[in-house]
């Protein structure tokens, strides 16, 4: 096969997009961008970056920071681990070698929350090192332009696919070659309905001269996911609602409303078991509504309920904010939509009273 470096990076040079990381460059610019665009799209990504930005502007800015601090400009970007793992990158790079990010990708690999992924993209991005980033994108170049047929999500394909990209780079320009990989998936070789006709590498695919665009990349079959039963209280005092830190699981680091899982037929007990866990004690217990999300594993049926409390006390390791300010928390958009829920008007219906005060 010839080289693709060569009609690949004149193609970059002619169609990459304008972003806010491409115009002024940094290394730690290039760690805070390449963290958030994963699993997410760059139209979303960009107001984030520039906020992330301004507000960090310095590796010792973000370390700084609170992780409430970081959790509350990352809210609504979703997978959270991102934004935990940014800051004790940050902190490491302060801590251990002076302020910057160190310059290849075995260093870049020890440092805590850095990937094999954003070590290769930072290393060759950043500095100039001749390795090859592998995300979806350039997974999907890569089995389309080889003809792989493997699924891809099996490590043995992937490390495959990254050999492969890997003995592409160009000695010369191989931050711009991997952004060009990155921004050929993205704009061409999408996932579904590829752009081949105009494809700067359409000569040399072998998924397009086999026939294979549509079949290639192959994934091996997904699970079901599990649906997941939970009871959300949004426990208010009529101004304020309360929320709790998620100590672990898929959403560690932000802020929520208590819950539960449970069957549904519980979901009033739970709510007010709930409140009286923080030591607060239910005048009122309303069903608001369901919430639906999908996550990556499972799928999440949250029955919110109104928890009305009189005594709105400073339970420990929770906190009451205004509705108001809820922009300056951590919050997911699930646990945003989990409120909205709570304080929505009531729907018509039986409300569930607390037994009167003996």
């Amino acid at each position: 096969m010839p080289a693709i470096s060569g009609p690949l990076l004149r193609w970059y040079d002619r169609e990459k997009r304008d972003l806010p990381w491409r115009r002024q460059t940094s290394a730690y610019r290039t760690l805070v961008s390449e963290l958030m665009a994963q699993q997410t799209t760059l139209a979303v990504v960009v107001p984030y970056f520039e906020r992330f930005m301004t507000r960090f502007p310095t590796l010792e800015a973000l370390a700084g920071a609170g992780q409430d601090q970081v959790m509350a400009l990352w809210s609504g970007l979703g997978y959270y681990a991102r934004a935990r793992n940014l800051h004790r990158a940050a902190a490491a790079a302060v801590a251990e070698h002076g302020g910057r990010l160190p310059e290849t990708e075995e260093a870049l690999r020890r440092l805590p929350g850095v990937g094999p992924y954003t070590a290769a993209a930072v290393a060759s991005i950043a500095f100039g090192e001749r390795t090859f980033a592998l995300d979806g994108n350039g997974a999907r170049v890569m089995a389309r332009l080889h003809g792989v047929e493997d699924p891809i999500d099996r490590p043995a394909t992937r490390a495959r696919l990254r050999e492969l990209g890997t003995a592409e780079v160009p000695e010369q320009r191989p931050g711009d070659f991997t952004q060009a990989v990155m921004e050929l998936g993205a704009l061409v070789c999408t996932p579904r309905n590829p752009r081949c006709d105009v494809c700067p590498l359409a000569g040399a695919c072998a998924a397009r001269a086999r026939g294979l665009t549509d079949a290639i990349p192959l994934r091996s079959p997904r699970a079901a996911r599990p649906v997941v039963r939970l009871a959300c209280a949004c426990v208010t005092d009529g101004a304020r609602v309360l929320l709790v830190k998620r100590a672990g699981g898929l959403l560690e680091g932000t802020w929520a409303l208590p819950e539960r899982q449970v069957p549904s037929a519980q979901g009033p007990a739970a709510a007010r078991g709930m409140a009286a866990e923080l030591g607060l004690r239910a005048a009122a217990v309303d069903r608001r509504g369901v919430v639906r999300q999908i996550f990556t594993h499972r799928d999440v049926r949250a029955t919110v309920f109104r928890v009305q409390v009189t005594d709105a006390g400073r339970p420990a390791g929770a906190r009451w904010v205004s509705p108001a300010r809820l922009q300056d928390v951590g919050l997911s958009s699930f646990t945003r939509k989990t409120i909205a829920v709570g304080f929505a008007a009531a729907p018509r219906q039986k409300r569930d009273k607390a037994a009167p005060r003996p």
